[in-house]
């Protein structure tokens, strides 16, 4: 057996060449199968739910051409042909303050042209424009509910219908022709096989009106899930009965929609995003040795259920991929618009595992060579194993921000910490820094990924719109090795299906892994020419004239206040961020100015919610700076008491690349008071 690995990895260094050319047809035509390919069409009988011809099989998937994979291969055949309609990006970012004025801003998007819209929260309104670069920041003032009153659950789910329908299209030349939010769009052609749920009550909300509006979505209302009456939030964990019926009450949504959902991958429903607060777990009651304890809920949705619900070993076949958006509204927003509006531009591939099989399956460096024929610029996919890939080259090459968007991180460990040469890696050495994808595979990172104590809940605190990993022990081969998910990115499968194991791989039964985020997102296998040729401004003032009342605003920024007002001063800080990250003429002389104003503010006169304004506006400024130290120091002048958990978090990271910077001479010592010291590991 190990002569046979050994002489698997020798040819499989000669094979990344060929697979490059083979991927690159597969994601332009999905030719690469042959023209005497036969698609195989998975049983939907749960008595007999497999191929036959296709055994099920322990030993991982490596290459394109295992006949495990052709069910898949075929589906993302019709995935790449229902892309709906393309649509050019403006060249601007709306900032608005509360879900109306959202919806407002959303609704003028239409079939051919969109934008995004970000909630006013600089925690992620800041990051994402640094990303994207906008030549203009808009913002639209609060649009006011009729006679100033708060509406109901009816009125705000009726609204959000109505802002999906308009963002699909438009009458020519004149007005507009919503379209019913509930329903599939027609007749605007193919669109994407998925649907979107949420509840008028759900914080993510918004972001669930974005990922329809802006997938050509249908968005559908489910209610709380409830025992007794009594309805169960993210950290309860319902039964494995109580779970069964939430799925097939999810089932039951969906079926109205279309009578194409559960026909096997390829059809109308492929793909579900859940944009509420339900339960995140549930407890495996029938499972024995290692496959009881709690499974993830959203990988027994979207699956064929037997009719006997304590035989769920038997639900192999999956009639759609889930992904759920976490986060309160601004975070969910943020984390949609990632996912609509940007693309890694870089990767980073680090393995910590040694030894023979099973941990040689998962080396990256054949990932990454895969990686970057879709991403060729110089050192754009970095893979580091081995002796280079302790903890001290981690910080090194990450702390406190990385310049890598997509992290494929192979290790061990538990919910708050990782197992890396050197270490153990903790939550603070997750890296701030662009808005990443992330896929890790470890156990129990994602055990609790709303507690920013966690990996998982760390790496989405500090930005990371899409995230892969385990919620319980899932074991090692539970996961596609790092190769075989290479190669289906680049050969343009969505995320949440490429990470997933089928029904033909080991662990193809409901399991352990979570995908939260859009599960749509693909990395596209070619760079978006939208990057550098989206609409300008203008153009769309043009078009979008009068669509919204009072119009939108461009933000413009003048000069910093001179005075010595702390509020003042503040307020021109928070309308200078944004622009002051754009590509306009503009954004340069405001970014110079900035960080001295922020310095120079006087936290002690402002009110607590001006305070935590200023925090984020002073954390950003330090993660960011080619000179964070005097923002540190900032921070650590803040009374202990007063810091907001956000803020011990960002201390915490940069006080550990301080320290290393400190120990190797390049800066001087960190000097943290005792209240840090007892929180942080440093001199």
């Amino acid at each position: 057996m190990q002569a046979l690995f050994t002489k698997r990895l020798v040819s499989r260094g000669r094979l990344v060449s060929a697979l490059l050319l083979a991927v690159v047809g597969l994601a332009c035509d999905g030719s690469w199968l042959g023209s005497d390919s036969v698609r195989v069409t998975v049983a939907v009988d749960p008595e007999s739910p497999l191929d036959p011809s296709i055994p099920r099989s322990s030993t991982p998937v490596e290459m394109l051409d295992d006949p495990r994979l052709k069910h898949l291969l075929e589906a993302a055949k019709e995935w790449r042909n229902r892309p709906g309609p393309a649509r050019e990006v403006v060249d601007q970012v709306c900032v608005v303050s509360d879900l109306p004025s959202f919806l407002a801003a959303v609704s003028t998007w239409d079939e051919r042209r969109f934008f995004p819209v970000l909630l006013d929260d600089p925690a992620w309104s800041v990051p994402f424009v640094r990303a994207f670069r906008p030549a203009r920041i808009v913002r639209l003032r609060a649009v006011a509910s009729a006679g100033d009153r708060e509406p109901g659950a009816f009125e705000v789910w009726s609204r959000a219908l109505e802002a999906v329908g308009r963002a699909w299209g438009r009458d020519e030349p004149g007005g507009r022709a919503p379209l019913a939010g509930g329903a599939f769009p027609r007749s605007l052609g193919p669109t994407s096989p998925g649907v979107v749920l949420s509840s008028p009550q759900s914080p993510t909300l918004a972001a669930a009106v974005a990922l329809a509006a802006g997938r050509f979505q249908p968005l559908v209302h489910l209610e709380p899930m409830t025992v007794d009456k009594a309805p169960l939030g993210f950290d309860d964990a319902p039964s494995e009965a109580q779970a069964v019926e939430f799925a097939r009450e999810i089932e039951a949504r969906i079926a109205p929609l279309t009578t194409s959902y559960n026909q096997g991958l390829g059809d109308d429903v492929d793909f579900l995003t859940l944009a509420g607060d339900w339960p995140y777990r549930y407890r495996a009651e029938t499972g024995k040795g290692i496959m009881s304890g709690e499974r993830a809920v959203d990988d027994l949705i979207g699956r064929v259920l037997p009719a006997d619900s304590h035989d769920l070993e038997r639900a192999l076949v999956r009639w759609a991929y889930v992904g759920r958006i976490p986060g309160d509204a601004a975070a969910g927003v943020y984390r949609a618009m990632c996912a609509l509006f940007l693309q890694p531009e870089s990767a980073l591939l680090w393995n910590t595992y040694g030894g023979g099989v099973p941990w040689s399956d998962y080396e990256v460096t054949g990932a990454a060579k895969l990686l970057g024929s879709i991403r060729p610029a110089a050192d754009a996919v970095v893979a580091r194993s081995g002796a280079v890939a302790d903890l001290t080259a981690w910080r090194e090459l990450l702390l406190p921000r990385s310049r890598f968007d997509l992290l494929m991180l192979n290790s061990s460990g538990g919910p708050d910490y990782f197992s890396i040469k050197g270490g153990p890696g903790r939550p603070a050495d997750a890296p701030f820094g662009a808005p990443m994808v992330v896929s890790m595979i470890h156990s129990f990172s994602a055990a609790r990924p709303n507690d920013p104590s966690t990996i998982a809940g760390r790496f989405l605190d500090h930005g990371a719109y899409i995230y892969f990993g385990s919620m319980n022990e899932p074991y090692l081969t539970a996961f596609r090795t790092p190769f075989l998910v290479a190669q289906l990115i680049a050969a343009g499968t969505p995320l949440s299906a490429s990470l997933r194991q089928g029904p033909y791989e080991q662990f193809g039964q409901p399991w352990r892994l979570v995908y939260l985020g859009d599960p749509l997102y693909r990395v596209l296998p070619t760079f978006p020419a939208q990057r550098v040729t989206r609409l300008t401004g203008a153009e769309w003032d043009r078009i979008a004239a009068g669509q919204i009342v009072p119009p939108p605003d461009v933000v413009r920024v003048g000069a910093p206040p001179k005075g010595d007002d702390a509020a003042e001063a503040l307020d021109w800080c928070r309308e200078a961020a944004l622009p002051a990250l754009g590509s306009s003429a503009e954004a340069r002389p405001i970014a110079e100015a900035l960080p001295g104003v922020l310095l120079a503010i006087d936290r002690g006169r402002l009110d607590p919610a001006r305070r935590a304004v200023l925090d984020d506006l002073l954390i950003d400024q330090a993660i960011n700076s080619d000179e964070p130290r005097a923002f540190l120091e900032r921070l650590l002048k803040i009374p202990p008491e007063d810091r907001s958990p956000r803020v011990w978090r960002t201390i915490e990271t940069l006080a550990e690349e301080q320290r290393q910077l400190g120990e190797a001479g390049a800066v001087e010592p960190l000097k943290a008071p005792t209240a840090l010291r007892e929180r942080v590991a440093v001199p």
